[in-house]
């Protein structure tokens, strides 16, 4: 049985499904026992109230409107949040982590189509052990789904890069269609780019210059523009901000004059290497040696140094930088490390040498250290008894011994983009109080009821109404007045921040007691008198 197996995973098709289950393993374990970092918070906003107000159209952040990035990467989240039941780590991430594991897999096709099966299996695991990809893979953003988008439609084209039929036109565009309505219209200029040099190349983009390909662009433009029609034409009639002319600010505008996000001019010859780890050396001299023997290396290892070279170039000169912005490029720069250790494999065993690195147990330790780490160190350090994750249980363990957590109304003062995922209950949807408005820091909880009454035009229950609030030092609470009648709950350090004797901002609930609890304190009260 056990030479059966062996026999199995040495077979090509053997060899993938290990590949694809290893990374599944890496890009799932312990994916919802983090909380909420980041960029990821903001998807999570918005994507909870899409799902508590029922508007799909007209995305929100902490209340107010934040069409910063197209719809679908949102849509993706809502629909895997109604098959899963609710919003949660799991639906809020698995979008990005299925992107994440169909680029290991297409990388693996697009190695095997250009230069052998072997450089296909070693970039799909290079790529599947580059700490910075998996990280970002179990992050709720739509970088990783960028990637994934401009994989496919490299993968399409190099399935036929002759062909000039309708249909494959049609599917390529619509491909970067999809990908630019994840993030921006990067995903129509990425693929083009680091197609360009075998277009250019004996001149093939003669052969693509026809009436097909003009028609299958006009669809691919109707589908990218469909969502910002539906959202204009469903969306409610009040929204300020307009998708598209988000797009062209977001990329064209910031491209050349950013106004924020603004790195140095060498922030990628940084971060590519950064972000290509723990390969990042066998790319470099797979480099080296393709440029040292240029006239000799093979056409589609140039094809691949000229597209990477190029999408180097483009995000060097765009005046907005940052570290991730770099993610679209290491699948490429791995699968150039790939033809690399391919290269010099083959003549190793040519030359009849034995031995030699031994690449099995260093893929091997990458898995392992990529476990440890994102697997078990980090949702350990959000664990012990604190932290936002802990925070909110407190606060719905509290709550729901006066009442059912669904019929709980939440205030959120200037909170922490996570916590309104952690504190949902699928009742009535939040009330965001801004950092600059005027709530009442002194007087009773009558006088904050009427101002929440005057502010939001409706009525409010003051024994089903939580309110949360943020704060630097919860020795200096702007809301403690309510303590009189509410019982306080805050943020306690979890092993991260003990560990690291780290101090962040807190969050504080105020809880009203319930009828049978404030009965006690006056009996208490008069038997104290």
């Amino acid at each position: 049985m056990n030479h059966s197996i062996v026999r199995f995973l040495k077979s090509d098709r053997g060899a993938l499904i290990l590949l694809l289950g290893v990374s599944a393993f890496l890009l799932l374990f312990g994916l919802g026992a983090r909380e909420l970092w980041g960029a990821e918070t903001r998807w999570a906003n918005i994507a909870l109230q899409m799902l508590q107000t029922g508007d799909y159209f007209d995305p929100y952040l902490k209340g107010m409107p934040y069409y910063d990035k197209p719809l679908p990467s949102y849509w993706l989240i809502t629909a895997t949040a109604h098959l899963m039941g609710g919003l949660g780590h799991w639906s809020l991430r698995l979008s990005s982590v299925l992107a994440a594991w169909l680029s290991i897999w297409l990388v693996y096709l697009i190695g095997e189509k250009l230069y052998s099966k072997g450089t296909g299996l070693m970039a799909g695991w290079f790529l599947a052990t580059t700490f910075f990809f998996v990280f970002w893979a179990r992050v709720a953003t739509a970088d990783v789904l960028t990637v994934c988008g401009v994989l496919a439609a490299v993968w399409w084209y190099w399935r036929g890069p002759d062909d000039t039929r309708l249909s494959r036109y049609n599917v390529f565009f619509l491909m970067l269609a999809l990908t630019s309505l994840f993030k921006g219209l990067i995903g129509f200029i990425l693929p083009g780019l680091m197609l360009l040099p075998h277009l250019l190349s004996e001149k093939r983009w003669k052969n693509h210059l026809n009436p097909r390909l003009f028609l299958a662009m006009l669809v691919g433009g109707v589908v990218y523009m469909l969502p910002f029609l539906l959202s204009h034409r469903y969306g409610t009639p009040t929204y300020g901000p307009s998708g598209l002319g988000l797009v062209f600010q977001e990329n064209v505008v910031r491209f050349f004059k950013p106004f924020d996000n603004i790195g140095p001019i060498y922030t990628y010859l940084l971060y590519l290497p950064v972000y290509t780890l723990p390969w990042a050396p066998c790319w470099m001299l797979g480099l080296w040696v393709a440029v040292r023997s240029w006239k000799h290396t093979e056409p589609n290892v140039r094809w691949l140094i000229g597209g990477l070279g190029l999408l180097f170039l483009f995000f060097t000169a765009s005046g907005s930088r940052r570290s991730y912005y770099v993610l679209p490029l290491v699948p490429f720069a791995q699968l150039l490390a790939a033809w690399w250790v391919t290269r010099r494999m083959a003549a190793r065993e040519a030359a009849g040498k034995a031995g030699g690195p031994g690449w099995t147990q260093g893929i091997a330790g990458a898995a392992g250290f990529l476990f440890v780490v994102l697997g078990v160190v980090y949702p350990w350090t959000n664990s012990g008894a604190g932290g936002v994750m802990q925070f909110t249980q407190d606060v719905r363990a509290e709550a729901v011994k006066t009442a059912p957590w669904n019929e709980w109304r939440m205030v959120l003062v200037d909170v922490d983009n996570k916590l309104p995922m952690y504190l949902q209950n699928h009742g009535s949807p939040f009330y965001y109080v801004l950092p600059d408005s005027d709530i009442p820091q002194t007087g009773d909880t009558a006088a904050l009821m009427a101002w929440l009454e005057k502010k939001s035009g409706e009525t409010w229950n003051p024994e089903r109404t939580i309110i949360v609030e943020q704060y630097k030092d919860l020795k200096q609470l702007p809301l403690e007045y309510l303590t009189a009648d509410h019982q306080l709950i805050t943020t306690k350090p979890n092993n991260g921040a003990r560990l690291f004797h780290a101090h962040e901002n807190g969050s504080a609930a105020f809880i009203p007691y319930g009828k049978t609890a404030v009965a006690g304190q006056a009996v208490t009260q008069a038997l104290d008198q």
